[in-house]
């Protein structure tokens, strides 16, 4: 091969190489546009509320349940492509119905992934890249959280996530929706700080989920006070006394007792965020 040949090949390829990354950081970014199909199905959040009833009071996702649901999840996913805060903004006319839309779409795509998976394996992967057209856009989970909820100012919604994976947000069996937003998000961050594999005391010592430490300047200014502590989110979501049925649970006493008043005599660490998939194959 003569040198001119070869070096346009190299171009070539190099050029190739440019663009195939380029459409890459657009498919993450949410910019790759999707077309909006005329026959996409109206909303229909009761859709979504058929797959959710593959999800114990656990958080944990049965498959074969999900996977006889599955064409109502699809459907769903479906409908997202024509309807969207973006191609419909008076039918999202608050923040809330916005994000109650944005949440439920990137549970049905977590969703989706676990069935297309048989819930063998979690993928940063996929959650980039495995994408479905909503709103006139092509949109995978990693897109919506970057364009969607990790700008929205409000730190619970780190801990609301469900990917597939144990130690990320505990999955409700109910939608999000717009009018209860605020106390599901609160429920949301309960449940989580109530997990004992994302927090517990042992003695002196408080074992907290790195998914704190990760958000630690998100979760500090949703808080009043000078002193600021993460353990200060964890306290206000911690019961009172423990029900009959979670005997040896955590308290908010219990966390008084080890931390004191400003939560700085006890010492803190972070937990490994189990990727374990909460599922029941």
């Amino acid at each position: 091969m003569s040198a001119r040949p070869f070096f346009r090949t190299v171009v070539y390829l190099m050029a190739s190489g440019m663009l195939a990354v380029a459409g890459l950081v657009l498919l993450i970014n949410g910019q790759v546009p999707a077309s909006v199909p005329e026959w996409a199905p109206p909303l229909e959040l009761s859709q979504l509320v058929d797959a959710l009833r593959a999800v114990d009071g656990r958080g944990q996702v049965d498959l074969a349940e999900l996977k006889k649901r599955h064409a109502s999840l699809e459907t769903f996913v479906a409908s997202l492509a024509a309807n969207s805060p973006e191609l419909n903004p008076g039918a999202f006319p608050t923040v809330e119905s916005q994000l109650a839309y944005w949440l439920n779409a990137y549970h049905a795509l977590a969703l989706l992934e676990l069935l297309d998976t048989r819930g063998a394996t979690t993928s940063a992967w996929r959650e980039a890249f495995d994408a479905a057209p909503i709103g006139g856009k092509r949109l995978s989970r990693l897109a919506i959280y970057r364009r969607n909820l990790s700008q929205a100012g409000d730190a619970r919604l780190f801990l609301s996530l469900f990917t597939g994976a144990k130690g990320r947000g505990v999955l409700d069996g109910a939608p999000f929706d717009a009018d209860s937003l605020n106390l599901q998000l609160d429920d949301a961050t309960r449940r989580f700080v109530q997990r004992r594999d994302h927090f517990a005391i042992e003695g002196k010592t408080v074992k907290l989920s790195a998914l704190f430490r990760d958000h630690a300047e998100d979760f500090l200014a949703a808080l009043p006070e000078e002193r600021k502590n993460v353990l200060q989110i964890v306290w206000a979501y911690l019961p009172e006394t423990c029900d009959d049925d979670k005997p040896g649970c955590d308290t908010r006493a219990d966390l008084d007792r080890a931390c004191g008043n400003h939560f700085d005599a006890c010492q803190l660490v972070f937990v490994a965020i189990d990727e374990t998939l909460a599922v029941k194959n």
